[in-house]
This record gives C-alpha cells, structure tokens and sequence, in this order.
C-alpha cells in the first residue's frame, strides 16, 4: 500500500489548487459583473436594477477576502508539510505540490 504521508500530500495539493482556482473565479466574476453593471448603465436600465446588479458586485467582492484567507491558511499547511517531509522529494506527488504552491503564490500576491 501507498505511504499515507503521500496521500495526505495529494489532498492537501488538492486543497490549495480549489481554493486558488477559487479565489480567482471570484476576482473574474466581480470584473464581469462590473462590466454587467456599466452595460446596465448605459442601457439606462431601471434603479431596482441598477442596485440589484450592485449588490451582486458587493457580494461577489466580500467573497474575495474570505477565499484569501483560507487558502493562506492551507498554502502554509503545505508549505510546513513540504518542509517537514523532505524525504519525499524524489516522488512525483511532491514536485507536484511544489508547482502547485508556487500557483498559489502568485494567487496569492494578486
């Protein structure tokens, strides 16, 4: 059977790529929505939309912080176990999770 240390090392690459991938779905979403809105505006649609349409964006940008936050909290998770399992350099799952927290770096500074 499998070294569990390698396990754990593939769900929490796992981990860190969702919540980078997510975090930046939510950064797309409020640039969309912003345009959404702009479109609205030059359309002159009506003021219950116009609000509505801004509290989508306000939404959509109180979700960015908390998406952050988690996955800084999980990019040092494996950061630690990175360090703390250098033995397991040589595998594949361990480059892997080494590219993946360089990903999320770059995420991360954005």
């Amino acid at each position: 059977m499998a070294d569990p240390r390698i396990r754990q090392l593939v769900i929490k690459t796992g981990v860190v790529k969702r919540l980078a991938k997510e975090k930046t779905v939510y950064e797309k979403e409020v640039n969309t929505e912003l345009a959404r809105l702009e479109k609205f505006k030059t359309d002159g649609s009506d003021d219950h939309v116009l609000r509505k349409q801004a509290e989508v964006i306000e939404e959509c940008q109180m979700m960015i912080p908390d998406s952050k936050r988690r996955l800084q909290k999980e990019y040092d998770v494996l950061e630690k176990y990175l360090q703390d399992e250098q033995d397991l350099k040589e595998n594949e799952a361990y480059t892997k999770a080494a590219e993946v927290l360089s990903e999320a770096k770059t995420v991360l500074e954005t």
